[in-house]
């Protein structure tokens, strides 16, 4: 075990990790929200160790052409634009002048409480938040007939396109779900990559449409111990989660309890 860990770490210097949020905000106590205090913690921590931060286009010029990425390349991700990501987020990545990249469910901006508008889009799409889609409703992808499948692939990418005025190529699966026919319409919806919740490093030769990233949770004990874990031995964790996943799937509940998940 700690020969896997020892090689996890060592992996992580040399691949790519992609990190993946929802909310930051001081309020909400589950596992998808990071206080704004931890979450600034953890971004002196990539600040301080070198880490720069990168957007989805210049990962995909990496994968596609061997364009060359700055020293500890790190792309830093967030889901379903929450509102939070402009209050608490963005001024704590304007502080370290990072870059990162927002999925946005378009049909949730300017329309429900807790998300963004489209000003605010607008305002961090000028100012190194790239805006991604995360489709028009955040339907799983999967079970939809190859219309409705079109419907929120090619809306949510015309939403983000009409309110940024900038191209929107890239997409966060919901759920993570995909299949060929998901890969095929996401392609030619004119997507150049997809993000999957897949735990793991990005690596060259990877597929871009088929992009791994690594869950950072909140509501935890040690969080600051716990992000270093995730970001230092992805593919351990990863192994971990899964079969952890795959015990509570066939009942094993009580074995599930002994596998540690950081």
């Amino acid at each position: 075990m700690l020969v896997f860990v020892l090689w996890s770490i060592r992996e992580s210097e040399r691949s790519i990790p992609v990190i993946n949020y929802h909310q930051i905000n001081p309020v909400d106590k589950d596992a998808l929200t990071v206080p704004p205090h931890v979450f600034a913690a953890e971004m002196k921590y990539l600040h301080d160790n070198g880490y720069h931060t990168i957007s989805p286009d210049e990962l995909y010029a990496y994968l596609t052409n061997n364009t060359p990425l700055p020293p500890k390349p790190i792309l830093i991700t967030f889901d379903d634009g929450y509102e939070d990501n402009y209050t608490y987020a963005y001024p704590i990545l304007k502080e370290y002048n990072m870059k990162a990249t927002i999925f946005l469910v378009s049909d949730y901006m300017d329309r429900f409480d807790k998300y963004l508008t489209w000003q605010q889009v607008y305002e961090m799409s000028a100012n190194n938040i790239y805006m991604g889609s995360h489709t028009l409703s955040h339907y799983e992808l999967t079970p939809l007939s190859t219309q409705d499948m079109d419907i929120q692939l090619v809306g949510g990418k015309l939403a983000v396109e009409w309110h940024t005025f900038r191209f929107c190529e890239f997409i966060a699966y919901p759920c993570g779900s995909f299949n060929t026919q998901v890969l095929s319409e996401t392609k030619k919806a004119g997507y150049k990559g997809g993000f999957t919740v897949y735990y793991d490093y990005v690596r060259a030769g990877d597929d871009p449409y088929k992009l791994s990233r690594i869950p950072i949770y909140g509501n935890l004990r040690l969080p600051m111990l716990r992000f270093w874990i995730r970001l230092k031995a992805a593919p351990v964790v990863g192994r971990l989660e899964r079969l952890r996943a795959s015990l509570l799937e066939s009942n094993h509940d009580i074995l599930a309890e002994f596998i540690p998940t950081p």
